[in-house]
């Protein structure tokens, strides 16, 4: 892109968005639905969304493969975690209410505002998921050789 970024460490989304707001960072990658407000109302504007398809939420917004960094594919998601050791009929009841919470219409017009999609699935697919993810990003981290404080 020919521009120099400067990484400005924040403890949390809210403190690096009142800054972009206020005019103090220029730029800041973050989650959608932490954004989409501040889009809607006119005092951001999102440049890319980093999925592999564009929003349906914001569908005039280019991914940033569309725009020439097919790397820069990053889907956020969430999930419902238990402590190990959690009975398996738990798990699969917790499970089965959160996929029929995630099929009712206002849950998924909630989240469609927001920039969210309501993906539910099995505990087996979750735990496969965040051990790709795990895989992924620690590949990530290795390759750049980042350190925790």
């Amino acid at each position: 892109a020919g521009i120099d970024l400067v990484h400005v460490p924040y403890k949390g989304a809210g403190g690096a968005l009142t800054d972009l707001i206020g005019g103090h960072v220029q730029a800041m990658i973050s989650a959608l639905q932490t954004v989409a407000p501040h889009v809607q109302s006119g005092k951001l504007r999102m440049l890319a969304v980093m999925s592999g398809e564009r929003s349906p939420a914001f569908p005039e917004v280019p991914t940033a493969k569309e725009q020439g960094w097919p790397e820069l594919e990053v889907e956020t998601w969430y999930g419902l975690f238990a402590p190990a050791g959690t009975p398996m009929e738990v798990v699969n009841r917790l499970n089965r209410d959160i996929n029929s919470l995630l099929t009712d219409p206002q849950i998924k017009d909630l989240l469609s505002k927001q920039g969210m999609a309501a993906a539910g699935g099995t505990p087996e697919r979750f735990g496969a998921l965040v051990k790709q993810e795990l895989a992924r990003w620690t590949r990530v981290v290795d390759a750049a050789g980042i350190k925790a404080d």
